[in-house]
């Protein structure tokens, strides 16, 4: 009988743990999707036009370039910002083609990274091209 109290004492401790921690774990869980929520919602109201755009572009491409991010925020938005039409293609690892419609009439921009030795640094160039990427890059 003794034993038997012993063992049925055991459980119930077992189970009180268990029990416990079970709720932490919800409670837990709650609490990151509650934060993750909130930081959500801080980052896209405090995003400028100009962030908004950079990140949507890279969002386009599926990468993550920062360098790129900054070159799309400073040297083309200006240029795109009246376009109610805009796409991006990554060409190739280094070259991406940017078209934008401009008063009706569709404009190409290619922008291409490279790698600067002496600074240890990636910069872009951008230069208008006339054909887009079909009549560009397929034959």
């Amino acid at each position: 009988m003794y034993n038997i109290i012993k063992y049925l004492f055991f459980v119930l401790i077992v189970i009180a743990f268990v029990s416990c921690s079970k709720e932490d774990i919800k409670k837990q869980i709650e609490k990151t999707n509650n934060t993750e929520v909130t930081e959500n919602d801080t980052d896209t109201t405090a995003l400028t036009p100009e962030e908004a755009f950079s990140l949507a572009m890279v969002n386009i491409l599926d990468i993550e370039d920062e360098d790129l991010q900054n070159y799309l925020e400073d040297e083309i938005y200006p240029i795109v910002k009246n376009s109610n039409k805009i796409t991006i293609d990554n060409i190739s690892s280094s070259l991406i083609l940017l078209q934008y419609v401009e008063n009706g009439n569709q404009k190409n921009i290619l922008i291409q990274k490279f790698y600067d030795l002496d600074k240890d640094e990636f910069f872009f160039e951008k230069r208008e091209v006339q054909n887009d990427a079909i009549k560009q890059f397929v034959k």
